[in-house]
């Protein structure tokens, strides 16, 4: 179908050489309040013209024209390339012809002087919603047959009384035809000795009569066709649409070769179980190495500090939905009292997201130049990503929060690319709030604009303050009625357990949204990270006592 002007009206082609006739149609589609674009042509050969041009939705004709005239002036415009309606106006009210253009492809036939604004106006928008809908089917029954007709298998289509409807290609040239069309109408008798075609015969009948099928039965075939071959047979019942069965759906594959080498496919078998098994291992092994791209042990503040004395702790949940998840986070040690954290979420999961994560892995090394700055952190990690990722043909794009934290001033540095905003929990105050929740809108997801740039904000930390970072895939599941588990109920769950230890958050909470979930599990990959400040630091790196 043509694609509408861009103001919304329907493009109206209207072909009548009758001034009278063509300004009453106008007139009557301006007191329909039709929105529709009206041009008139008075000739056939103009209206092909202009159909040409593909500017046309629906077609309205006269079938009396000065250079056609009748049924012939219908089909030229209906065998028109562009497939577009036609609805046929008529001086005549001639029931014969009405049905002959509707079956030949007319949406409507309206004998001029019988109907209103009202039928004119309803006439012309379901032919052009009729004709979509056609379109739409005929565009699911060529893709079903292309399908159907290359497939190994053969496969037809018989009914009650054994005629066949249709045939795939297999089936054509395992009769020794050329066509499919050649086996329509004919039975098995046609192409089989009669004692063979009795016995597939009998089998149809027997399937129609019982309802049950004939799965993956071995019978041989071939006398007066040649060597003889084996096929395995599957019938099952053809039911319309009320459930009653009007013939059957035959399935043959062509098993003589595996008849005559039965050790050679226990061969294949094996070597394909090996094969999947390799599989299984690659991924296992990909998985692996995803889970070496997370930080595996968390840095300690200042480096040389013992992990019980580090100034600053981190805990993490990482739970893939997959055997390789989407979701990326790393924490980097910037200096003895500055730290990076920086956490992602791919679009989707398995392979395709585990190949990015993989590339921001590489990208997040590539950018420890700019690990101090936010803005241009992101600034330049979407600019890489966006290069790697225009050359694929499929979009992917990536949510991410990347945060800096000064622990000798308690500075808080961070910018966010379309990532669900990360939770602060002030225990010494005993509130929680919304990082960045007062600022101004986040950027874009990285790897959707080439020149997108970032802003960085910043607030200030305290001892015992948490900052907990995570994905989306915490919050967005539904519950047994339907209900959805949003993010106001993840902040209610983490402000509750707000004076608990960061591992007992972490694990509490993701606890609670499980239980919720109406399947027990999460329907995106997860992963949380909290980074609690033990205490801050003088600049060389020793701890900075202050009163709370």
């Amino acid at each position: 179908m043509n694609t509408r002007r861009r103001d919304g009206a329907l493009r109206v082609l209207l072909v009548e050489d009758d001034p009278d006739d063509a300004l009453l149609v106008r007139e009557l589609l301006t007191e329909g309040s039709a929105d529709c674009r009206v041009e008139t042509v008075t000739r056939l050969a103009q209206a092909l013209d202009k159909l040409d041009t593909g500017e046309v939705d629906i077609v309205v004709s006269d079938l009396s024209l000065p250079d056609s005239s009748g049924i012939e002036t219908f089909r030229r415009i209906c065998e028109h390339p562009t497939r577009v309606p036609v609805v046929v106006l008529s001086g005549q009210d001639d029931e014969a012809m009405a049905l002959r253009t509707v079956e030949e492809g007319a949406q409507d036939y309206l004998v001029k002087g019988r109907f209103d604004a009202a039928l004119l106006v309803r006439a012309i928008r379901y032919a052009v919603k009729r004709a979509a809908a056609d379109e739409a089917l005929d565009d699911e029954r060529g893709l079903l047959r292309s399908v159907v007709d290359n497939l190994l298998d053969s496969i037809y289509v018989k009914d009650a009384e054994g005629r066949y409807l249709l045939g795939n290609l297999a089936h054509t040239r395992q009769l020794g035809l050329t066509s499919p069309d050649a086996i329509v109408g004919k039975t098995s008798f046609d192409f089989f000795p009669e004692e063979i075609a009795q016995g597939f015969t009998a089998d149809d009948r027997e399937v129609m009569r019982t309802g049950l099928p004939i799965v993956n039965r071995h019978e041989s075939v071939g006398a007066g066709l040649g060597p003889v071959r084996w096929l395995s047979t599957t019938k099952v019942p053809l039911r319309d649409g009320h459930g009653a069965i009007i013939g059957i759906v035959g399935i043959g594959r062509d098993i003589t070769a595996r008849k005559n080498a039965e050790q050679q496919l226990a061969s294949y078998t094996e070597e394909l179980r090996e094969k999947n098994a390799e599989m299984e291992e690659d991924l296992k092994m990909a998985r692996e190495v995803q889970q070496a791209f997370l930080t595996q042990q968390f840095p300690t503040f200042p480096r040389k500090a013992e992990p019980h004395e580090t100034a600053l702790r981190f805990v993490s949940q990482y739970l893939p939905t997959t055997t390789l998840g989407g979701d990326f986070f790393h924490v980097q040690p910037i200096s003895d009292t500055v730290a990076g954290v920086f956490i992602c979420d791919v679009m989707g999961h398995g392979v395709r997201a585990a190949l990015v994560t993989a590339i921001q892995r590489t990208l997040v090394e590539e950018l420890q130049s700019l690990a101090e700055d936010p803005a241009q952190f992101l600034t330049a990690m979407n600019a890489g990503l966006f290069s790697i990722l225009r050359r694929s043909n499929s979009p992917m794009f990536t949510s991410a929060f990347y945060l800096v934290l000064d622990l000798v001033t308690g500075t808080l540095r961070y910018a966010n690319a379309g990532h669900p905003r990360p939770l602060l929990v002030r225990r010494s105050a005993k509130r929680m709030e919304v990082l960045g929740a007062e600022k101004s809108r986040s950027g874009p997801a990285l790897g959707v604009f080439e020149d997108s740039v970032y802003q960085a904000h910043e607030t200030s930390l305290s001892r015992h303050d948490l900052v907990l970072l995570f994905t989306d895939g915490v919050y967005e599941l539904e519950g047994p009625r339907g209900e959805l588990y949003d993010q106001s109920l993840l902040y209610h769950a983490v402000e509750h357990r707000m004076q608990r230890t960061a591992e007992q958050i972490l694990k509490e909470t993701l606890d609670e949204v499980r239980s919720f979930s109406a399947t027990g599990e999460f329907g995106d990959d997860v992963c949380m990270v909290g980074m609690e400040v033990q205490r801050l630091l003088a600049p060389g790196g020793e701890p900075l006592i202050r009163a709370d």
